[in-house]
């Protein structure tokens, strides 16, 4: 069907499609020609997927013979016998993660289906011929931690059977049997079923976007309950009484300003709408704090908010300032202000300026959460700035028993070397780092930041 003088976005879009299915406009009818054309990229998809399984289970196999050599290392050097006994599967995952930038959790799901060949014989061998992703036999592995061996073979076979027309399963049938067949080979007792989630209950927050964040507590059912259903008296009470903000939102201020404050009393500016002052640190610049730049900031420790929000926390009643002199070249910390007199404090504050995070390779654990390390033990290397480094406690272990070694190197780097002769070098913090960021170029002293309060 030829395009008319001036063609419709469908015929644009059919046009477009025809194109790169290599069928030319003549074609009377060139429907036949495009389902062939999707048929084939469909089968490609497929063929990709399977392809893209068996490489998947080449790496879980690699995973299997690196674990078997570096046990037998471990094993040698006595490493679950020293000082800080550490297990295999530690250093294995450390070893990987450093090398290949996949997180240390993802890495440990991993070797747990790379370890137990004979348990997830199934998996392995659906892995092998492309009839599953690693992404699904993790997470039979995962929900089938607490089931028997023996029960294990049969539960994968019926997870991974193909949907009743013989088509692969969708994620929710896979999820749905995957449930239900766990239920079902759960023999434990329904108090040690219990027993075990209580012992799993965690809470944890990230930050999302535009200064929000989410937080996530895993608690008992009923205090879940408990908990939603007063927030959510709260928020009715409120709303009853003229609050114009939405049920969800107070029910939102009302968690937050009962964690924060322990009521809701009408001095916690929290519930009453208002910002609250800033209780955790918050990196900004000068350039940022003084309207020059939109620099992301950062919460150490969670994550990055806007210049914009940034100047609201920094400002708002009650929040406290400290200084931090840092070189105009490279960013890292000369100095930090305190008004604390003790030489031992001063000095972790200095270090931990400096470092900013665990200075261990790839791990990024804020300063302040870490041990302070001497980088040459104590007593052969002195207790000095110098001679310190700030290593979080999962990294602290691996250099006290020898597993890693570390030495400085050129430009304050330190050198890491680990038990297969990798080596890394992780270098002080660039405290300024986010205004080289794309949008944080520096604005004239004379252009207002939009919507931004004075900053002084």
């Amino acid at each position: 069907m030829p395009f008319t003088s001036s063609p419709s976005p469908l015929e644009l879009a059919l046009g477009a499609a025809l194109e790169r299915a290599g069928v030319a406009w003549g074609e009377p009818d060139p429907l036949p020609s495009l389902f062939r054309a999707g048929e084939a990229a469909l089968h490609e998809i497929e063929r990709l997927e399977a392809e893209k399984a068996r490489l998947e289970g080449r790496i879980v196999d690699a995973y299997a013979t690196l674990h078997t050599v570096l046990e037998q290392q471990h094993d040698v050097l006595g490493l679950s016998r020293g000082p800080v006994p550490l297990q295999a599967d530690t250093v294995v995952a450390q070893e990987i993660s450093c090398a290949t930038g996949v997180g240390a959790a993802e890495v440990s799901r991993r070797l747990e289906l790379a370890t137990a060949p004979r348990r997830h014989r199934v998996l392995r061998d659906a892995l092998r011929s492309g009839t599953v992703s690693l992404y699904r036999a993790l997470r039979v592995v995962s929900e089938t931690r607490l089931l028997p061996d023996e029960a294990l073979p049969d539960l994968e076979t019926t997870v991974l059977a193909p949907a009743p027309d013989g088509s692969v399963s969708s994620q929710r049938l896979f999820s749905s049997r995957l449930r239900r067949c766990v239920r079902s080979g759960d023999d434990r007792s329904g108090d040690e079923r219990r027993g075990s989630a209580e012992a799993s209950r965690t809470a944890h927050g990230r930050l999302t976007e535009d200064g929000i964040g989410t937080f996530t507590v895993t608690a008992p059912a009923e205090t879940v309950v408990a908990v939603l259903d007063r927030a959510d008296a709260m928020a009715r009470a409120a709303r009853a009484a003229g609050d114009p903000r939405t049920l969800d939102q107070l029910r939102s201020d009302a968690i937050c300003s009962l964690a924060l404050f322990g009521s809701l009393a009408a001095e916690h500016s929290s519930f009453g709408g208002a910002v609250p002052a800033a209780t955790v640190r918050i990196v900004v610049p000068f350039e940022v704090a003084a309207g020059l730049s939109d620099a992301a900031c950062e919460l150490p420790g969670h994550g990055w908010v806007t210049a914009a929000h940034a100047r609201r926390i920094m400002t708002a009643d009650g929040s406290v300032w400290q200084r931090l002199a840092v070189d105009v070249d490279t960013g890292r910390a000369l100095e930090l202000s305190t008004d604390r007199y003790r030489p031992t404090a001063a000095m972790v504050e200095h270090v931990r300026a400096v470092d900013g995070v665990c200075r261990a390779p790839g791990c990024q654990v804020p300063a302040d959460r870490c041990d302070l390390d001497h980088l040459v033990p104590w007593p052969l290397g002195p207790t000095d700035v110098t001679n310190a480094q700030c290593l979080s406690r999962g990294c602290h272990h691996p250099k006290t028993a020898g597993l890693w070694s570390a030495s400085r190197a050129p430009d304050d780097g330190i050198r890491w070397t680990t038990l297969t002769g990798r080596e890394y070098v992780t270098y002080p913090r660039d405290w300024r780092e986010a205004l080289a960021d794309p949008g944080a170029a520096p604005r004239s002293p004379d252009t207002p930041a939009p919507g931004d309060p004075p900053p002084f």
